[in-house]
């Protein structure tokens, strides 16, 4: 029994959609970043990290995981039907998507790693 429905055919676009969520916190995460380096130089000293930069890279996490986990998701429910996710199109772009957030959910784990580590150049000083 296929399910034909408009929803169970395009279910395999959120992966992408999360895929470039993901992508874009980590662009935000970068500009929170240096955001953050220009007012701790214009304060000739160190700042405590805003909400933005956490906000940004834990949210780039988290979308890069549902990525994963949806396309986990969308694999079993075509296995139980006895399909492949990437017989249509939507299935196909899915696949593209998630081939580049396994690398993309590495970087987003070493940036909320780095985000917990003390600066390794010390503190600022504009002396």
């Amino acid at each position: 029994m296929t399910d034909t429905s408009t929803s169970a055919r395009h279910s395999p676009l959120l992966v992408p959609l999360f895929a470039l969520l993901g992508l874009g916190g980590l662009t935000a995460y970068g500009k929170a970043d240096d955001a953050h380096v220009a007012a701790e130089w214009a304060h000739c000293g160190d700042l405590p990290l805003t909400w933005q930069i956490y906000l940004s890279a834990y949210g780039a996490l988290a979308c890069g995981t549902v990525t994963l986990a949806l396309f986990w998701w969308l694999a079993r429910r075509a296995r139980r039907r006895d399909t492949w996710v990437g017989d249509g199109w939507p299935g196909k772009i899915a696949i593209a998507a998630l081939v580049v957030d396994i690398p993309l959910v590495a970087l987003q784990l070493f940036v909320v790693w780095y985000l917990h580590q003390p600066s390794p150049s010390g503190p600022i000083s504009c002396v």
